[in-house]
């Protein structure tokens, strides 16, 4: 598996995101709302995510958990649960770096 998508670590970032250190160095900041949004499931794939409402505790994560080494869990405080790839996760990374600026990096990597 590439370094790029293997988690070294991850942290709360405040009460509002989840930050990921990846095994290549690179840092990402995921606010939950993102997370959440970016869920594929079935019933939130049916709904673009710009129109998507998102009920209350819907932004509120609770359980974070890697699945073996390709993919992480993500439980959320109205009883939703999220699978997403570490590709998929990596994909939603919007640093400048990843953004397209490199000359304007935010993250360590």
């Amino acid at each position: 598996m590439a370094e790029a998508a293997r988690i070294a670590g991850l942290k709360a970032v405040g009460r509002y995101a989840l930050g990921v250190d990846w095994a290549d160095r690179h840092d990402s900041i995921f606010p939950y709302r993102t997370l959440r949004l970016a869920c594929p499931c079935e019933a939130c794939a049916a709904e673009p995510p710009e129109t998507r409402r998102l009920a209350p505790g819907a932004e509120e994560l609770r359980t974070v958990e890697v699945l073996g080494e390709r993919s992480i869990f993500l439980g959320w405080a109205d009883g939703h649960e999220t699978v997403l790839t570490l590709e998929e996760l990596r994909a939603l990374c919007r640093c400048a770096r990843c953004a397209g600026e490199p000359d304007y990096p935010l993250s360590g990597g």
